[in-house]
């Protein structure tokens, strides 16, 4: 049934990435999805019992609020991440964490290499960067973030739960 979660990552994946926000209206209707087929059937879409669910969603809402409140995180992010513990159950909050932080970490070094001219030293990619912030289409997506920067972290923890989703089907 988790394949039933596959367009909660990519909507997340998409919108972060474009607009650096996440939908509320996504993060609602995939929690009330979750909460009638819980009510239904006795399991969440993830597989995991009422409890499992309920355990997940508290321990990703305590982990990330406090980094909410220190400016470290997004709302979206720390929303995102208590609906995936209450979707998936706490086992898989370690990994998704781990696997979206060390892509947010790629992230960053590729901005501070880039904010420190570094990127033009490898070959093509200062062409590479001037063909992609000439584009109309980059123009339109960065006038419609509203001056809003920084690190599309619940996108990453999209792609992590997207590959834990992969992999335990496989």
């Amino acid at each position: 049934m988790t394949i039933l979660l596959l367009p909660l990552y990519i909507g997340v994946l998409v919108y972060d990435l474009l607009f650096r926000r996440v939908p509320n209206r996504l993060l609602l209707f995939f929690l009330v999805l979750h909460l009638a087929w819980l009510a239904v059937t006795g399991h969440g879409i993830g597989g995991i019992d009422g409890w499992q669910s309920l355990i997940g969603g508290t321990v990703g809402l305590a982990l990330f609020i406090p980094l909410y409140a220190l400016r470290a995180m997004g709302a979206g992010d720390a929303k995102f991440f208590a609906l995936l513990g209450l979707l998936l159950g706490p086992q898989y909050l370690i990994p998704l964490w781990l696997i979206g932080s060390l892509l947010a970490g790629v992230h960053a070094v590729a901005i501070y290499l880039s904010r420190q001219g570094m990127m033009y030293l490898l070959p093509g990619m200062s062409w590479a960067i001037e063909k992609i912030t000439d584009n109309a289409l980059y123009q339109r997506m960065c006038h419609a973030r509203q001056g809003r920067q920084g690190i599309p972290y619940a996108a990453y923890l999209a792609i992590a739960a997207a590959l834990t989703m992969l992999y335990k089907q496989g």
